[in-house]
């Protein structure tokens, strides 16, 4: 008895070898062929894929939706993130936070490179190398304990509206509060009393020129309650005026407008950065005018 297992594309098929008795002893053998038809379905399904801001203008969070399609209990891990349980059949909500990416710098895929003519292709060819790139970032893995592992893909879940909140915008957008980034959670500390210097810094990585740009500086409180103040006069006074004037930027180039403000109290506030409506501004898309938020604690001054 000789069995063979043959591998085709589109199942199995066993081939079987066999003889006995008298026909083995003169060197007869029969010949069966069993054929097997496989479907392997993944482990995981994403059932919904979208996107969410996060604290950084350079972040963002990545929701997914992930549906545990086997019969045992799974995790599921990306990089930089914690584990996900799901018991069989369960599906929970998935958030990764990731560094937008910079498609500019993905190498060109062969459809870009005049292979396609047809300009519904290269937008595909295009979109499919994102996938791939961030695919690879995201590094997602499933595994069920003491049995196997694998990984997950979110190549062709990503559409259009995902990819473009996932990129970096060409105009990068810097606030900064007495020299230092506001870009993450924590507040700039400052003084009563002391000025307090604000720039605002442009960085254009498009393949055009950009501006002159108007910007008014508003200051806010939060009261956490859905309400906020902005009757702040008394609070507040700029050493100067509280509108900021950039000229225009060329490609690759950068340009800053300095200001400064004056804190007459303590306590905790926000600084909305309101672009004037012109036509530069609206020749652009909104998402390009992603400013990072402004949060300052002023400090009762120090004896």
């Amino acid at each position: 008895f000789f069995p063979l297992l043959i591998i085709r594309r589109k199942g199995t098929v066993l081939n079987f070898k066999y003889s006995g008795g008298p026909g083995h002893i003169e060197g007869y053998y029969r010949n069966l062929s069993l054929g097997l038809h496989v479907e392997v379905e993944p482990s995981v399904f994403f059932t919904r894929v979208s996107t969410l801001p996060a604290t950084s203008t350079r972040r963002c969070h990545l929701l997914l939706d992930v549906l545990n399609s086997t019969e045992h209990e799974l995790t599921v891990s990306a990089r930089s993130s914690e584990e996900l349980v799901l018991h069989a059949g369960e599906c929970q909500r998935m958030a990764i936070q990731v560094d937008k990416f910079n498609f500019e710098s993905v190498p060109e895929c062969p459809g870009e490179k005049g292979q396609f003519a047809n300009p519904k292709q290269l937008e595909e060819e295009k979109q499919e190398a994102h996938g791939l790139e961030i695919n690879s970032k995201l590094d997602i893995r499933w595994r069920i304990i003491s049995f196997q592992h694998g990984p997950a893909s979110v190549e062709g879940l990503l559409n259009q509206l995902v990819l473009e909140r996932l990129q970096l915008a060409p105009l990068q957008w810097d606030v900064l509060v007495d020299g230092q980034p506001c870009d993450c959670e924590a507040a700039a500390a400052c003084q009563v009393g002391d000025p307090v210097s604000l720039e605002v810094r442009l960085t254009n990585w498009s393949p055009r020129s950009v501006g002159p740009f108007a910007l008014t500086v508003v200051p806010f409180q939060d009261h956490q309650n859905g309400v906020h103040n902005y009757d702040l006069q008394d609070l507040i006074s700029f050493v100067g005026s509280s509108t900021f004037y950039l000229d225009a930027v060329q490609p690759s180039g950068q340009s800053a407008c300095l200001g400064a403000l004056l804190f007459l109290y303590t306590g905790d506030f926000f600084l909305h950065i309101r672009f004037h409506e012109d036509s530069k501004s609206k020749e652009l898309p909104p998402s390009w005018f992603c400013l990072p938020s402004v949060h300052v604690r002023a400090l009762e001054a120090q004896a």
